[in-house]
């Protein structure tokens, strides 16, 4: 796959996504273009990476075969009023901004415009977790098979409904802060009974791994692995019984609860 790929935007998320598309040889650097007003990361990011920078997107968008808008909300409108007179109906434009529905995109490039709304992984560079993507009407199978060629690169891939965008953006999107804060939480208490803090890291590292791999392979319920791992009497029922009194289910219950309402208000 060797289409013009025409970014427009060239922060952190367009950076990942450029860098693991290239990593995984889904597009070559030279069928990348990136259109950002600021030099400085015009220059960082053809440094860096090898594809071609602009900052007029007018030329760049001849013959592009995706074009992907990944600025900020507010940016969007200014975006698509440049894009409008540039694109034919055959033109892909794919959009990672938070929260701008198909509707709104297409009512700034022309409701008759192949758009594709998408939420990306932001695990790209692990090769994990997922990105959603929602085609609209105008869109064919090859326009498909190109959108998860791209995202592909990123990941998993979870088609949707687009009324489900806000659901998965507040549990997959923030889902790595709660595991993070787990890692952190259990590395002190790996420290707070003795062990080095290197020590304590790699151990919670490593079981984090091995309990994805096994819950993975396996496709088991995780409480079956806790109930195999709980003796009568011994040291992990113990464990377990602290953390049902300290409400550690329920607390993730409520902040992601409380992630998804916030996530509603901000529509």
């Amino acid at each position: 796959m060797n289409k013009k790929i025409v970014f427009c935007g060239g922060g952190k998320m367009a950076e990942g996504i450029i860098r693991d598309v290239l990593h995984n040889k889904a597009a070559t650097p030279d069928s990348i273009v990136v259109n950002d007003p600021v030099v400085s990361r015009r220059e960082y990011l053809n440094d860096t990476y090898g594809v071609k920078t602009v900052a007029d997107v007018t030329e760049a968008t001849k013959d592009a075969g995706m074009i992907i808008i990944a600025v900020t909300p507010v940016h969007v409108p200014s975006v698509t009023s440049v894009l409008k007179p540039l694109i034919s109906k055959d033109t892909l434009v794919l959009s990672i901004a938070a929260g701008i529905t198909v509707g709104t995109l297409a009512t700034g490039l022309g409701d008759d415009k192949k758009i594709v709304r998408v939420v990306p992984n932001t695990l790209g560079q692990s090769g994990h977790g997922y990105s959603a993507y929602y085609l609209n009407e105008h869109c064919n199978e090859q326009d498909k098979l190109f959108v998860e060629g791209i995202l592909g690169a990123l990941g998993q891939l979870m088609p949707l409904s687009e009324n489900m965008f806000n659901t998965f953006s507040s549990f997959s999107n923030v889902g790595p802060m709660w595991l993070y804060k787990t890692i952190e939480s259990l590395t002190d208490a790996g420290v707070y009974i003795g062990l080095s803090r290197d020590a304590a890291r790699n151990i919670v590292l490593k079981n984090m791994l091995g309990v994805a791999t096994v819950l993975d392979t396996t496709a088991e319920h995780p409480a079956v692995k806790v109930d195999q791992m709980a003796s009568p009497g011994g040291v992990t029922i113990e464990a377990l019984k602290v953390l049902q009194q300290e409400g550690f289910s329920s607390a993730l219950l409520n902040s992601v609860a409380a992630c998804f309402d916030k996530t509603n208000s901000l529509e």
